[in-house]
């Protein structure tokens, strides 16, 4: 396990690197100075970090241990809860911000949180350890489906409240994953996928917005030469690739960053990376979130307990779910929604996010390698007593 963990910590490391690197130069442009958003982001990076150790410091078992009533832990109620005060203040009168139409930040003074990125691992932790509570029991209905399902509606109602659909789809997918590898019986978890489904795709035909971009996707999907107003962000990011080329245009030299590519470096940060990059650059950042999914992977499967499997399996989704929709979206493989890619977009939220996740797979890894070995050891024990 020793190397999975060397591989994982490594990648990130890469990532970071690279996205320091992009960040600065895509947001040149953009702040009251070149290096405002930079000066920022290596700010976040530090918080970010020192999150990221401490929890990969946290015994992952507290999450079941700590301020237990009738043998429930209520560690992970009261992080859920936390989160669903900061979701609700967003949308408080006197607090909430509007910023492009949406309401998903909390906004101190100079700098924006935003809380749908911390539901993110609410749902993961609060699911797991319900999931790690019920044991057999996970087959019932009322059990296995109806609790996960208030959890994800609240998050879902609040997040539709704050219009942030993107967070809406990362926790659906999440929810609905953990449930599938728990143990949850496909014939209760079918109906219930298809009423989130439709009750998304009610939502979509609700807001003109959103329709409209899902149509000009589809539009584009079919007929590729087209040009539509409301496919803007992806025809100037495939214009971006298509500038960059096999060897790039050379760091700083982005023509899409002069305010042509809108979210240059949040959300579409990948598409000016491959312009200045080029090839490399793209098609290193696939492989990072493939070495990124085989590692969770592994720690997830050999992890010494169903906790730790279920909260190693949940975060190794979230980095890699929204890496691989963020890189689908700049390259018009996906309808544009705004995620950020882990790791390398701008913002400090979804940095500590991923961090924390990061933090908590590096906890499961190594706690594999003290129960091997403490295995081994009563092993050993055992045959030299019966020696």
């Amino acid at each position: 396990m020793r190397k999975t963990l060397a591989a994982l910590v490594l990648t990130v490391v890469a990532l970071l690197g690279v996205g320091i690197v992009v960040v600065a130069s895509a947001s040149s442009t953009q702040g009251k100075t070149p290096d405002f958003y930079f000066k920022r982001q290596l700010m976040w990076l530090g918080v970010s970090i020192v999150a990221g150790f401490i929890v990969s410091r946290f015994d992952y078992h507290n999450w079941k241990k700590w301020l237990t009533w009738k043998n429930y832990p209520l560690l992970p109620v009261l992080f859920y809860v936390f989160v669903v005060v900061l979701l609700v203040l967003t949308l408080c009168p006197g607090i909430k911000h509007n910023i492009n139409g949406s309401y998903r930040w909390l906004v101190f003074g100079p700098f924006n949180i935003q809380p749908g990125e911390f539901a993110k691992l609410a749902i993961i932790i609060a699911t797991a350890a319900w999931m790690d509570h019920l044991q057999r029991r996970v087959t019932s209905f009322r059990l296995g489906i109806g609790v996960p399902a208030v959890l994800l509606g609240v998050f879902g109602l609040l997040l539709f409240l704050e219009k942030d659909l993107g967070a809406a789809v990362v926790i659906g997918v999440l929810g609905l994953s953990l449930m599938c590898v728990a143990g949850v019986r496909k014939l209760h978890l079918l109906p219930f996928a298809t009423v989130a489904v439709a009750l998304g795709a009610l939502w979509i035909s609700q807001d003109s917005h959103r329709l409209g971009r899902l149509k000009g996707w589809w539009q584009m999907v079919v007929n590729p030469s087209s040009v539509s107003s409301v496919n803007f962000h992806v025809n100037h990011s495939t214009t971006a690739f298509q500038i960059g080329g096999f060897k790039g245009s050379g760091l700083g030299e982005s023509i899409q960053k002069h305010h042509y590519l809108p979210e240059a470096y949040t959300d579409f940060i990948a598409a000016i990376g491959g312009e200045e990059l080029g090839f490399f650059f793209s098609i290193g950042i696939v492989l990072a979130y493939a070495i990124l999914l085989i590692c969770g992977v592994l720690i997830s499967i050999r992890a010494p307990d169903r906790l730790g499997r279920l909260l190693a399996f949940g975060m190794t989704i979230l980095l890699v779910f929204q890496g691989a929709f963020n890189i689908g979206v700049v390259t018009g493989l996906l309808p544009t929604k705004g995620l950020a890619l882990p790791f390398i977009s701008y913002g400090g939220s979804n940095l500590i996010t991923a961090l924390v996740a990061v933090g908590t797979l590096f906890n499961i890894g190594r706690q594999i390698d003290e129960h091997e070995e403490r295995t081994y050891a009563r092993v050993a024990r055992d045959a030299l007593n019966k020696a």
